[in-house]
């Protein structure tokens, strides 16, 4: 049986795990569509052991839960790619960015036991409170203007460029606060992507201090 779960409405509901001291949420977002948010996923997801996966997709109606892994494990689809790169569990949202909560909430509900989660879009930080916020920017350096506050609050920034390549610089309003920027080719999965996921295990080694 194919497990999707349709919302019409829901109550507001909080029923992820926020009791696990010890369950972290990873949002990775970005400056445009097409940047690499998925590939980053399943970089972090390869190395981080005992995370599931969360994917938003925005509709304009509806809202519902995918978990079904004859759909959720199809090959060269942004869950079938977060699951080949180790997943413990992939869930997909469909939702009108408006309606994202509940279904959002449902689907960190279904992460417990797990490690914690890494969840792809932009959408979802505004329903959530994630330990660490990646935001990648590509080699054109454009940030759609829906983007610039995400932009603005994130503690990661992803350099997105051929490792060969002197990079343009980052927006002035992106250097304004100070945070660890790592520059990592994300077409082909090469360049300071060690950095980066020591960089994470030592956050998340001084928050369980």
């Amino acid at each position: 049986m194919k497990r999707i779960t349709t919302f019409l409405h829901l109550p507001r509901l909080i029923l992820y795990p926020l009791c696990m001291q010890e369950f972290r949420i990873i949002s990775v977002t970005g400056a445009h569509s097409k940047v690499g948010k998925t590939t980053l996923c399943s970089i972090l997801l390869k190395h981080l052991k005992g995370f599931g996966a969360i994917k938003f997709t925005r509709t304009s109606l509806y809202a519902r839960i995918v978990e079904d892994p004859e759909i959720i494990t199809q090959k060269n689809t942004d869950t079938g790619i977060m699951s080949e790169a180790g997943a413990e569990k992939v869930i997909w949202i469909q939702s009108p960015s408006e309606k994202l909560e509940d279904p959002l909430n449902i689907a960190l509900g279904k992460m417990t036991g797990l490690k914690g989660v890494v969840v792809e879009g932009n959408s979802p930080v505004d329903y959530m409170e994630p330990d660490l916020i990646l935001f990648i920017i590509g080699d054109d350096r454009h940030i759609k203007p829906t983007a610039i506050e995400l932009s603005k609050k994130a503690d990661i920034i992803i350099m997105s460029s051929p490792m060969d390549v002197e990079p343009p610089p980052l927006p002035a309003f992106v250097q304004l606060k100070q945070r660890e920027v790592f520059r990592i080719d994300l077409v082909k999965k090469e360049g300071e992507i060690d950095k980066l996921v020591a960089h994470i295990h030592n956050i998340f080694t001084d928050l369980q201090l």
